[in-house]
């Protein structure tokens, strides 16, 4: 038994095949027009309504409704139920105009169904790596899928390929310009016209989704990749070597493209050895100078110069050893806190080769790690990155913060030259007179 209805915008019924339609206005029917639904199929249901622009003393907008429990073709039926009614009525379908009519008519004269059209929009989903699975998919775990297209015309074509890839499935498929009315909830896909695209591409939610799950499976292959690298590297079992790995963990990841994009350092976690480090370095560079300059700036500063050099010589030259030493432990700051990140990409890859399966399971985590950035953000990344290597004694820090440790290391290492430079000025100062 079959069904077939038309309502005018506003909800008023026009025509029942069941009989003479009753003068009460149906909400739904004006909630989907003003929600700009311009077709709803649903073939589990036996269902089919859709809008079409017929002009009886002039044009008006329409919404037909085809209802069935038999195997009819429902497209086919409510386009015929509508020609037949407006033939018999002596009215005028409006075809041609545009807008949402567009949609009925690609359906009624079958263009919404060429194969060429149908294979634009494969190609536009594929151009964004979504094929019928990734739907299938979505659809099974979100409820519904958006697909955004840029005109009625290539809503159709979607509709079309929609209703042929899964007819398995008989989804029910709203095309419609807003999601918000309770009466196409059931709807698997939405095909939404919008202006904002100039193609076929997933909407906000299908998006969302589509992000989730290729974050998730990115994070699955990074947290792969690593644990292989850390395996090959005999970071785990009996004889692991646990000091050399975070240093060949950290030269696989240190100083690439995606620690720089994500302006992170990677680097074994041994915080109280950088600034040991950098300390004993700073002190093996300054504190010779410093003792050099002191004595020469003590010595003559006390006048141990010959007689017939001026009195004043030795004034000057406490200034410009003075001068030569400021200089100095600028320079030697500068050159020690900007040396010491190259230093470390430098000490970890002498210290270690990652070479053979290792080294390309750290390559297919680089690229597992790029993808995440790339889909999810910097932020997962990073986290992502420590929760990872963090268990094998590696650290994930801005790049500035590293960098504020070794600044201090070395202006400790600075000051204790430059104290002991004092000392030596004043032994130097006040001891040779006592002497002489």
């Amino acid at each position: 038994m079959s069904r077939f209805r038309l309502y005018g915008s506003g909800g008023r019924p026009v025509y029942d095949s069941a009989g003479e339609p009753s003068d009460q206005r149906l909400d739904r029917i004006k909630r989907e027009f003003n929600a700009g639904v311009a077709l709803f199929y649903d073939p589990g249901a036996g269902l089919v309504r859709g809008q079409v622009k017929i002009h009886r003393r002039s044009p008006e907008q329409f919404v037909a409704t085809y209802q069935t429990d038999g195997e009819e073709d429902l497209l086919g039926a409510l386009v015929d139920r509508v020609e037949r009614l407006v033939d018999s009525r002596e009215w005028t379908i409006q075809h041609g105009i545009g807008g949402n009519q567009a949609l009925f008519d690609a359906v009624a004269d079958g263009s919404a169904f060429d194969a060429e059209a149908v294979s634009s929009v494969e190609s536009d989903l594929a151009a964004g790596s979504i094929d019928p699975d990734t739907i299938r998919n979505a659809v099974a775990e979100a409820g519904a899928v958006d697909l955004l297209v840029p005109d009625y015309e290539t809503a159709a074509a979607t509709f079309a390929y929609v209703r042929e890839a899964f007819a398995d499935e008989a989804y029910a498929v709203a095309v419609t310009e807003s999601t918000d009315v309770e009466t196409i909830d059931g709807a698997d896909v939405f095909v939404r016209p919008s202006r904002d695209v100039d193609r076929v591409t997933p909407g906000p939610e299908f998006t969302a989704w589509i992000d989730r799950r290729r974050t998730e499976a990115a994070v699955d292959d990074f947290e792969r990749a690593v644990d292989a690298f850390a395996s090959h590297l005999g970071t785990e079992g009996d004889g692991a070597d646990e000091s050399a790995a975070p240093r060949s963990i950290a030269a696989v990841f240190d100083g690439t493209d995606v620690a720089a994009a994500l302006g992170v350092r990677v680097v074994p976690s041994d915080e109280s050895s950088l600034r040991r480090r950098e300390f004993r370095q700073t002190l093996l560079y300054g504190l010779p100078g410093a003792i050099l300059l002191a004595a020469v700036a003590g010595a003559s500063r006390v006048g141990v110069v010959p007689d017939s050099v001026p009195v004043l010589a030795g004034s000057y030259g406490t200034l410009a050893a003075a001068l030569v030493g400021v200089l100095w432990l600028g320079t030697l700051f500068a050159v020690r806190t900007t040396r010491g990140g190259r230093a470390d990409r430098e000490r970890y890859a002498s210290e270690t080769a990652v070479t053979g399966e290792a080294r390309e399971q750290a390559d297919a985590a680089l690229g597992a790690l790029a993808r995440i950035e790339d889909v999810a953000g910097g932020g997962t990344a990073r986290e992502v990155l420590a929760d990872a290597v963090g268990p094998h004694g590696v650290a994930v820090e801005p790049g500035s913060e590293r960098r504020s440790r070794r600044q201090r290391a070395t202006v400790a290492g600075v000051a204790v030259s430059a104290a002991v430079g004092i000392l030596a000025f004043a032994l130097v100062a006040l001891g040779a007179p006592a002497l002489g």
